[in-house]
C-alpha cells in the first residue's frame, strides 16, 4: 500500500490550514465554554452570599424567644457568686430574683450501703463459698418507709453463684446501685451502695432468700446483709430557716435557684457558711445583638465584593447586576427600615434608638454606651425589640436560602442553563469533526491535483528541453 502524507506532493502545509481553519470553526465551542465558566463562577458566588446569609440567619434566630417564653425571659439571666465556692455551687433560671443570701450547710446527703454478713447469716453458705439457690433478685431504690420505690430492677442470679459473679451482674443491670467484694478477716463480702447521696436511696433487697434486706424492718431474722451507712438528705439554712433536701441538689428551696451542696461541716462544727449572690447579668443580651451586627456585616461585605465593578481595569465582581444579590440586599435594608408591629408603639421602636446604627457604607455599628443605658432603662423593651428585629431578619433569611428560597431557584436555573449549554457543545462538536474531516478530503484532492499538475509540467519541461534547435 502506498504512504501518502498531505502537503508531501505539493508542498502545502496541509495540516497548519486545517489547524488554522479549525480554530476559526470552534469559536462557537470557545464562547460557550467561556459562558459555562462564568455560570460555573456565579453558582460559587452564590455559595458565598448564602453563607454569609445563613450565618445572619443562625444569628438572628439566637435572638428569638422559645414558644412560651417572652423575650424578657429570654435575656434576664442572673449571675452567681459565692464568697466560698467550694461550699456550694448555684445556678438559677429566670424565675430567680436578685438579692443575697446567707447559705449554713448542716449536712450533707449521704449515699446508703449495706455488705452481706457473716459466720451464721451469710448469703455464701453453698459449697466454695457460693450461694445455693439462685433466682430473681429485685433491687430496689425507696425512702425510708415508702411504699413506691423510684427505681426498681430484676437480676438474674444463678445457683451456686459467687461473690463475683453477683457482683457483676448487679454492675451490669444499671440499678443505680454499685457492688463490690471485699475479701476481709471474715471471709469474702458483697458490698452494695447507691450511686447517689440521699434520703431516697434506701436499698431493698428481696426475691432471692439468701439475698434479702429491708430497711424498714433492720434487723430482721431474714436479712442476709446489714447496714454499713445509712442514706440521709441534705439539712441547711438560708437566711437562718432549716431546709431539708432529699439529696445535695436542691431547686425547692427558692424559685429559680438550684443549689448543689458541696462540703459539710467537719466534728466538732455542726455548720459551715458562705454567701451566696444572685444578680442580673444582661451579657447575653449585648452579646447576640453585636452577633447580629457582625453578621450582618460580614453579609454586606460579601454581598458588595460580589457586586463590585472597578471601572478602571473593567472588572465586575461575579454578581455584578444579578438581580438575586439585589433582592438580598434589599430585603435586609428593609428589615432594618421598617419598625416591627410587636415593637409598634413602644418606647424602643428602632434599632438606632437602642445604639445600632446603619453606615454610609452599608454596614451597622454599635455604639455600646447608648445600648448599656437603653438595657438599664426598660431591659423589656429593649429584649422586645431585639428580639423583634431578630425575628425579621430570620424570616428574611428563610425566603433566601431556604429549600424553596430564592438562592436555591436562581442555582437550579443556572444549573440547567449549563446542562443546556452542554448540550449544545456537544452538537458543535460532532458538527466540527464532520468539517474537519470535509477540509482533509478537499485538501487532500487539491494536493493530488497539485501534485499531478507538477508532475506534467515537470515533463513537459524535459521533453522541451531534448528537442533539437534550428538556427537559420
Amino acid at each position: 500500500m502506498a504512504l501518502s502524507s498531505p502537503g508531501l506532493g505539493s508542498n502545502l502545509d496541509v495540516n497548519s490550514i486545517i489547524s488554522q481553519l479549525m480554530s476559526l470553526e470552534q469559536r462557537p465551542l470557545t464562547a460557550l465554554s467561556q459562558k459555562e465558566a462564568s455560570y460555573q463562577a456565579k453558582i460559587s458566588a452564590l455559595g458565598s452570599l448564602q453563607g454569609t446569609i445563613s450565618a445572619l440567619q443562625t444569628a438572628a434566630g439566637t435572638l428569638v424567644p422559645a414558644t412560651g417564653t417572652t423575650a424578657t425571659q429570654k435575656f434576664t439571666v442572673f449571675a452567681t457568686t459565692l464568697s466560698d465556692y467550694s461550699v456550694a455551687a448555684a445556678s438559677t433560671s429566670s424565675s430567680a430574683v436578685a438579692g443575697s443570701y446567707s447559705l449554713e450547710v448542716n449536712q450533707l446527703a449521704r449515699q446508703h450501703s449495706v455488705a452481706s454478713g457473716t459466720g451464721a447469716v451469710t448469703p455464701f453458705s453453698g459449697t466454695g463459698d457460693t450461694l445455693p439457690l439462685g433466682g430473681t433478685l429485685t433491687l430496689s431504690l425507696d425512702s425510708l418507709g415508702g411504699s413506691s420505690p423510684h427505681k426498681s430492677t430484676d437480676i438474674s442470679i444463678a445457683d451456686g453463684a459467687t461473690p463475683e459473679t453477683i457482683r457483676d451482674a448487679i454492675n451490669g443491670a444499671n440499678a443505680g446501685v454499685s457492688a463490690l467484694v471485699i475479701n476481709g478477716t471474715a471471709g469474702k463480702q458483697l458490698l452494695l451502695t447507691s450511686n447517689d447521696a440521699g434520703s431516697n436511696q434506701f436499698i431493698k433487697l428481696s426475691g432471692i432468700a439468701g439475698l434479702a434486706y429491708d430497711p424498714d424492718a433492720a434487723p430482721a431474722p431474714s436479712d442476709t446483709f446489714v447496714q454499713s451507712q445509712a442514706a440521709q438528705g441534705s439539712a441547711f439554712k438560708l437566711n437562718g430557716i432549716a431546709v431539708e433536701g432529699v439529696s445535695n441538689q436542691v431547686s425547692t428551696a427558692i424559685d429559680g435557684i438550684t443549689l448543689n451542696l458541696l462540703k459539710g461541716p467537719e466534728s466538732p462544727a455542726t455548720a459551715l457558711s458562705t454567701t451566696l449572690t444572685i444578680s442580673k447579668d444582661h451579657s447575653s443580651l449585648t452579646t447576640g445583638v453585636n452577633a447580629l451586627v457582625k453578621a450582618f456585616n460580614d453579609f454586606s461585605s460579601t454581598a458588595s465584593s460580589l457586586g463590585t465593578y472597578n471601572a478602571a481595569t473593567k472588572t465586575a465582581g461575579a454578581l455584578n447586576g444579578d438581580s438575586t444579590l439585589r433582592t438580598a440586599q434589599n430585603s435586609f435594608r428593609s428589615v432594618l427600615g421598617n419598625i416591627p408591629a410587636a415593637v409598634a408603639g413602644s418606647s424602643f421602636q428602632r434599632l438606632s434608638d437602642v445604639g445600632v446604627s446603619l453606615q454610609k457604607n452599608g454596614t451597622l455599628s454599635v455604639d455600646s454606651t447608648k445600648l448599656s443605658a437603653a438595657i438599664s432603662k426598660d431591659l423589656s423593651a429593649v429584649a422586645n425589640l431585639v428580639a423583634a428585629f431578630g425575628s425579621a431578619f430570620k424570616d428574611a433569611a428563610e425566603g433566601l436560602v431556604g429549600s424553596n428560597g430564592l438562592i436555591a431557584a436562581r442555582r437550579a436555573g443556572i444549573t440547567t442553563s449549563i446542562a443546556s449549554l452542554g448540550k449544545q457543545s456537544d452538537v458543535i462538536v460532532d458538527r466540527l469533526e464532520g468539517i474537519e474531516a470535509r477540509y482533509r478530503k478537499q485538501f487532500t484532492a487539491l494536493d493530488t491535483l497539485i501534485s499531478g499538475m507538477t508532475s506534467t509540467s515537470n515533463f513537459l519541461e524535459q521533453q522541451l528541453a531534448i528537442l533539437p534547435t534550428y538556427s537559420l
